[in-house]
C-alpha cells in the first residue's frame, strides 16, 4: 500500500544542518552529452571523488550542509558534487518521454570528460547510489564506490512501489491538490531550487541494475545504510550481490542517516584503504 502521508512525514523530518564547516564553494557548469548544462561544486585537491545526491535533493543539501564534502576534501581529495539533472541548479524540465536513457549516468561520464580526470571513487546516497551503479556499468572507470541509502531493491528492475508513491505525490502537487505528499514535494522544490517537472522526469528515467550485472562489477564497494532504513531494501542484501563489497551500519532512517557523523568517517576510511602510499 502506498503511504503518501508517511512520505510527507519523512520529508518533513529531514534534518537540515544549521551550521556548516565552511560556505559551499562557487558553482561551475559544463555541457553534458546532449548539450544540457549541468552544475557542480568543487572543493579540495587530490584524487577525484564524485558525490551524487539523492532524489529531490541537491549537492548542497546532501553533502555540504552536513559537512560531508568538506571532511572528504580535508582528508586530501578533490571533491566534485553535481546537482543531478532535473534537480537544484541543473534544471531540466523536458517531459518524461523526452528524457534520454540513462541520462544521469551519462551526465557523469560527460562530467569526468569535462574535468579531464577519472574518478578515484564515487560516493552516492539513495538515488545517487542508484545512479553510481548505472554510471559504473556504462563506463567501468571508477576506482571505488561508497553507496549510501541503498539496498537490494535497487537490483530489482521490476519493483516500482517506491517510484509509484513518489510519482503520485508529484502528480498531486502538479494538479494543485492539497495532500501531504503534494505539500512535501512542493516544500522540497522550494528549499532545493528543484522543479516538479524535473523530479518527474528524473523519476521516470530511473533505471535499476539487476543482480546479474552487479555480479560483473570488480571494484571495491562499501554499502552504508541506517539501522532503521529499509526504504530501498536491505543494505546487507545488496552487499551480497556486489563481489567483494562490505556493509557498514549507520544510525537512523533513510533520511536521517545521511547526517550521521559515522557516514563521512566510514567513507574516508574506505577511501584511505585503497589510496597508494605517497
Amino acid at each position: 500500500m502506498i503511504r503518501l502521508a508517511a512520505l510527507a512525514l519523512a520529508f518533513a523530518l529531514l534534518p537540515f544542518a544549521t551550521t556548516r564547516a565552511e560556505e559551499a564553494p562557487a558553482m561551475h557548469t559544463y555541457d553534458s552529452f546532449d548539450g544540457t548544462p549541468i552544475s557542480y561544486q568543487e572543493l579540495g585537491t587530490g584524487p577525484l571523488v564524485v558525490l551524487l545526491h539523492g532524489f529531490t535533493g541537491n549537492a548542497d543539501l546532501n553533502f555540504f550542509q552536513p559537512g560531508i564534502a568538506q571532511k572528504i576534501a580535508a582528508a586530501g581529495y578533490r571533491v566534485v558534487a553535481p546537482d543531478l539533472r532535473g534537480h537544484g541548479a541543473s534544471p531540466y524540465n523536458a517531459p518524461p518521454a523526452n528524457w534520454p536513457a540513462d541520462a544521469v549516468a551519462r551526465d557523469q561520464i560527460a562530467l569526468v570528460a569535462h574535468l579531464g580526470d577519472n574518478p578515484y571513487a564515487t560516493v552516492g546516497y539513495s538515488m545517487g547510489s542508484i545512479s553510481a551503479l548505472r554510471w559504473h556499468l556504462l563506463s567501468r572507470n571508477t576506482g571505488r564506490m561508497a553507496l549510501g541509502g541503498i539496498g537490494d531493491s535497487a537490483a530489482d528492475e521490476f519493483n516500482t512501489d517506491r517510484n509509484t508513491a513518489f510519482r503520485a505525490a508529484i502528480n498531486q502537487a502538479m494538479a494543485g491538490e492539497d495532500t501531504p505528499g503534494a505539500k512535501a514535494m512542493l516544500a522540497r522544490a522550494r528549499s532545493t531550487g528543484g522543479t516538479l517537472e524535473g523530479y518527474l522526469g528524473a523519476l521516470s528515467a530511473r533505471t535499476y541494475t539487476p543482480a546479474d550485472l552487479l555480479a560483473t562489477f570488480d571494484v571495491p564497494a562499501l554499502v552504508l545504510t541506517g539501522d532503521e532504513d529499509l526504504d530501498n531494501g536491505s543494505g546487507p542484501g545488496l552487499t551480497a550481490l556486489l563481489p567483494g563489497a562490505t556493509h557498514h551500519t549507520l544510525t537512523g532512517t533513510h533520511l536521517s542517516a545521511v547526517v550521521d557523523p559515522e557516514l563521512p568517517r566510514a567513507v574516508i576510511t574506505f577511501l584511505e584503504e585503497g589510496r597508494p602510499a605517497e
